[in-house]
């Protein structure tokens, strides 16, 4: 038994693998967070019906990346379970669930409100821009793995783990206190009307 094993109810409990699954997940557990904090937000009596309309729409945003991140922990299960991981795929799930996310977010669910509609686009740009990280980390070890490059640490490596945890906590902000944060928005906004 080493320092880090204690017993609990006659089993050992690995607190190394606690703390590991806590901290990979902590996007997850802090979604969880905002979307409780979205559901006690929308059971406001003295808000309007507009305003309850507006706080249910950003509830349901919640609610989806939630399932999104939550989904997540037993896809691992399985593919570390079974071993399905492939050294030359192993970012392809995440791509692909955050890709498919973003289609449900933009042809099923009906955004009508405001901060529905700010929530939803800061998502789906968050989601975008986490799949482009995704898929050139997959070209890069795809790369590696064939010997087309070396295989050693570069600064790509050090930005996709900045770039991902930069957008996770972006959209968790957005959820969480719906404001227009990097003004993507407002550049938008400006964008549609020098096209017309």
């Amino acid at each position: 038994m080493n320092n880090y094993d204690m017993v609990y109810f006659g089993n050992y409990i690995d607190w190394d693998m606690v703390t590991g699954f806590l901290s990979m997940h902590l996007v997850t557990w802090l979604l969880f967070l905002v979307m409780l904090t979205n559901y006690v937000k929308t059971s406001n009596v003295h808000a309007s019906n507009a305003e309850r309309t507006e706080r249910k729409e950003v509830l349901t945003v919640s609610v989806l990346m939630f399932c999104s991140y939550a989904l997540m922990i037993p896809i691992e299960y399985v593919v570390t379970l079974f071993d399905f991981s492939s050294y030359y795929f192993p970012y392809t799930v995440y791509l692909l669930l955050d890709l498919f996310t973003v289609l449900f977010l933009c042809f099923v669910m009906r955004i009508r409100s405001e901060k529905g509609q700010l929530c939803k686009h800061y998502v789906v740009f968050g989601l975008l821009c986490n799949s482009a990280l995704f898929a050139l980390i997959q070209i890069d070890l795809l790369l590696m793995y064939n010997h087309y490059k070396t295989m050693e640490p570069w600064w790509f490596w050090s930005v996709f783990t900045i770039g991902i945890n930069f957008f996770d906590g972006l959209m968790i902000l957005v959820l969480l206190i719906n404001k227009d944060v990097v003004l993507l928005e407002r550049s938008d906004k400006r964008l549609k009307k020098q096209h017309y």
